[in-house]
């Protein structure tokens, strides 16, 4: 047996399955009294917190790309927001200059991990710094790159796909996790035509249940599940984002024919029962996987073509084993992806080495839930006289990504 791998990063998946399995939540915090209005539900501190590491500053520049290089946008409004585990909400707000920099300065105060970072609306669509970790950020780290949008003329690219196939737990029921690898590869954030439209969508096989959005750069309020196709409504700036889903169905409808409905740069599935099969255009089973004592057919294909059909069999029962699907494992071999994919998209330095990857790891998936966060509270402040339920439907989701949040952010301070 062989640890799995990631196609285009070479590190064992054990050290991403443990780096993800400190990653299951986070926090909100407490944010000293802003300069621009807080989100409804959101309370500031007072100003005269303590500040646990003294003032700071970010300067920085919104560029939009042009015809030979990225053009400066001036006039766009940026907002420097705090997260963490007691409060959520921005902090001050300001427009760029004719040369599209700004500059904040501000004084951390409340929970020491919490999460700062500057966001740029362009467009009607919201553009996110890296998170603030030094005490003076200023450059590359603190520019935002914003785009035009269209909702045509472009075509996503499945850079990566992987499924999870769980043994047998006894029951009528087989579970599924579904990895996708998204990139958008032009200068332009693709829209849908309407609120309505999905920008992304993808076939299930009919009468899956208990769909389930699992943790990845695709918010679970932006993703539905309709009769069998999984929608994204949501825009694709330019860059990579990762989607991932769990369902099940039922034992019995296998051998299970699912759709290869995309080219497909990396096709992998990983069969948990030792008797399955799997067939598609271009796939051959490799070395099997093993994790922790438990073991892994594993399939893989590449440049696999659209318009085929993947096909999944388990011939006969083997030995049933009780066991749960291992969410962190799909969600392992997604990361692995898109560390490596996001490097063609990102000039940030990625550290190497078990602990450290862990540690960048739990930084990103903290910074991804706070900026989802403050994303959610910038899309209830457009809303025009939100009824009851869309309140409640707000409160419900802004409750969970702070609880996922508080996970997170203990988790990146124990991988340190």
């Amino acid at each position: 047996m062989i640890p799995v791998r990631g196609l285009l990063l070479s590190v064992s998946l054990r050290m991403f399955v443990s780096a993800l399995l400190l990653l299951p939540a986070a926090a909100a915090a407490q944010a000293p009294l802003p300069q621009a209005p807080l989100p409804q539900g959101t309370t500031a501190a007072p100003a005269q917190a303590a500040a646990p590491s003294g003032s700071r500053t970010v300067a920085g520049r919104v560029v939009r790309p042009g015809v030979e290089a990225f053009e400066p946008v001036s006039g766009t409004w940026v907002t420097l927001h705090r997260v963490g585990r007691d409060r959520a909400g921005p902090l001050d707000s300001a427009r760029t200059a004719s040369d599209g920099s700004y500059r904040f300065g501000y004084t951390p105060s409340g929970a020491p991990d919490a999460i700062y970072f500057v966001s740029a609306s362009y467009a009607g669509i919201a553009y996110f710094s890296s998170g603030l970790t030094q005490q003076d950020v200023t450059g590359q780290e603190a520019e935002i790159q914003v785009f035009d949008t269209t909702s045509s003329g472009i075509r996503l690219t499945v850079r990566g796909r992987h499924i999870i196939l769980s043994a047998s737990t006894g029951g009528t029921r087989r579970g599924i996790i579904e990895v996708f690898e998204i990139t958008n590869d032009s200068s332009r954030t693709l829209i849908g035509i309407n609120d309505k439209a999905a920008t992304f969508r993808v076939r299930i096989p009919q009468g899956a249940q208990d769909f389930k959005v699992a943790q990845g750069d695709v918010p679970a309020d932006a993703v539905t599940n309709s009769e069998g196709e999984v929608l994204v409504m949501m825009p694709f700036a330019p860059g990579l984002k990762r989607l991932s889903f769990t369902y099940s169905v039922d034992a019995d409808a296998f051998p299970l024919k699912m759709p290869v409905q995309f080219a497909t740069g990396v096709l992998e599935v990983l069969a948990e029962d030792p008797q399955a099969t799997v067939t598609a255009p271009k796939i051959a089973e490799t070395a099997p996987a093993s994790l922790d004592g438990r073991n892994f057919r594993r399939f893989l294909g590449n440049d696999v073509p659209a318009n085929g059909v993947l096909e999944m069999d388990l011939p006969g029962s083997g030995q049933a084993q009780k066991t749960r699907i291992v969410i962190s494992l799909v969600a392992a071999i997604g990361l692995a992806m898109l560390v490596s994919l996001a490097r063609a998209f990102s000039r940030r330095k990625v550290p190497t080495g078990p602990g450290m990857a862990s540690a960048v790891a739990a930084d990103r998936q903290a910074e991804r839930l706070a900026r989802q966060i403050a994303d959610l509270d910038a899309r209830f402040e457009r809303a025009r006289e939100p009824d009851d339920a869309a309140r409640a439907t707000y409160a419900r989701e802004r409750a969970d990504l702070k609880s996922a949040l508080t996970s997170a952010l203990i988790s990146r301070d124990d991988s340190r």
